[in-house]
């Protein structure tokens, strides 16, 4: 921008002696100038991952899920960039880089950011791109970074991520809640599996990390409240997004591993679905095959637990054999027409080769003919234990006889 000033005028004297007017002197006129630059620069820094420039993030944080009070966060590959229609040298260049630290104010839906109050406030010149800092706490906190990048025509762009900082909490079960087998039979607590189909597994809010069963922090977060953090500035993927983070009470995953009878465990498969707590493996199967599953639980913090169940295979029903009908005086021998006088003895075997003898559970009738119609009449009891067969099958010994 270019000034010019001109100078001129003339003088008019008064010869005091006789008090006349003496005639006009002009000035020779005069003409100064002076130029005066500035730069325009209405754009705010940016960082190079908006053009494809770089992969990285506009503010990194070494450790967003942390064990740690100590932590280190680093801003590279920002600049300022070309004002529009001007040139390089019209940048007016990064003054400053400005961390602010807010907390997340956790509730049962989205999350907001308590802006009121400032937890930790740095400031730095452009020559810094990196800093480290100190939160300590004696429970789970989750924190909003937001950087400041400021140009020395004063224009900002703001970026943020989250940090979530816990160092006591850990996973424990549900008393109330279980981990069992859904395809193994109830009727024997979920431990025996009677078909040769997959081998299911449940543990529906069994495993939970307590905390975040109370404090739901890893829902979403409610957008910036000015609108001008969007994009890549905004922590929309990777560890704790804005979006919010799939947890079961805090956990993220579960692995399972299992093992055939006394054989070793597989390696450890991690549940593709895990919010659904459950797993369905097709495993070859036969009868007297023993299934050992451990689930282990892996939450937000890193933190796991194991816990197993055993199922049992035997899709064969019990036998009985031998069943036998004498009387007193002959015991050795089985009788088919015995006086109505004569005491009844019943005997037989009853085995399983597989899961053994639960119940035994009988019924005596009697038959009559009368007019060609028949009556039986029903009546039933208890087995006496009168000796025990052992025989074993598949390392499973249970032979009995009952009388």
């Amino acid at each position: 921008m270019d000034f010019e000033a001109k100078g001129g005028g003339y003088l008019k004297a008064v010869d005091l002696r006789n008090n006349a007017i003496l005639p006009a002197v002009t000035y020779t006129k005069t003409v100064s100038s002076h130029r005066i630059c500035y730069r325009y620069d209405d754009a705010p820094p940016e960082h190079c991952s908006i053009t494809g420039r770089c992969s990285a993030e506009p503010l990194h944080v070494d450790q967003r899920i942390s064990r740690n009070s100590i932590h280190n966060v680093r801003f590279t590959g920002w600049s300022d960039p070309t004002p529009t229609g001007g040139t390089f040298v019209t940048a007016s260049k990064i003054v400053s880089y400005g961390i602010q630290v807010n907390e997340v104010i956790p509730s049962k839906g989205t999350h907001t950011v308590d802006y009121t109050t400032t937890i930790l406030s740095i400031k730095v010149n452009h020559t810094t791109t990196e800093m480290s800092f100190e939160l300590n706490s004696d429970k789970p906190h989750l924190y909003c970074l937001t950087l400041e990048v400021k140009d020395v025509a004063d224009n900002v762009r703001r970026c943020r991520r989250f940090l979530l900082v816990d160092d006591t909490t850990f996973i424990e079960t549900q008393p109330n809640r279980n981990l069992f087998f859904t395809s193994a039979s109830p009727e024997t607590g979920f431990k025996w599996q009677i078909h040769h189909h997959n081998i299911c597994l449940s543990w529906k809010e069994y495993f939970l990390n307590r905390f975040y069963f109370d404090n739901e922090l890893l829902n979403g977060f409610e957008a910036d409240p000015y609108g001008l953090i969007t994009g890549t500035y905004e922590q929309t993927s990777g560890e704790l997004p804005v979006s919010g983070t799939p947890n079961v009470y805090g956990i993220v995953k579960y692995f399972v591993s299992w093992k055939l009878n006394d054989g070793p465990f597989t390696q450890e498969v991690e549940v593709p679905d895990f919010l659904n707590q459950t797993l369905c493996q097709q495993l070859p199967v036969k009868d007297g095959d023993t299934y050992t599953f451990i689930v282990r639980p892996v939450d937000i913090v890193g933190s796991t637990y194991k816990d197993s169940r055993t199922v049992f295979i035997d899709t064969s029903p019990p036998f009985v054999e031998d069943l036998c009908i004498h009387n007193a005086t002959n015991k050795e021998h089985c009788e088919s027409l015995i006086s109505d006088t004569d005491p009844l003895f019943v005997t037989f075997a009853g085995y399983d080769n597989h899961s053994g003898i639960l119940q035994m559970e009988w019924v005596f009738g009697m038959h009559s003919a009368i007019n060609d119609s028949e009556a039986v009449e029903f009546s039933h009891g208890e087995f006496e234990l009168v000796n025990i067969h052992m025989e074993c099958f598949n390392g499973l010994c249970n032979c009995l006889e009952y009388i």
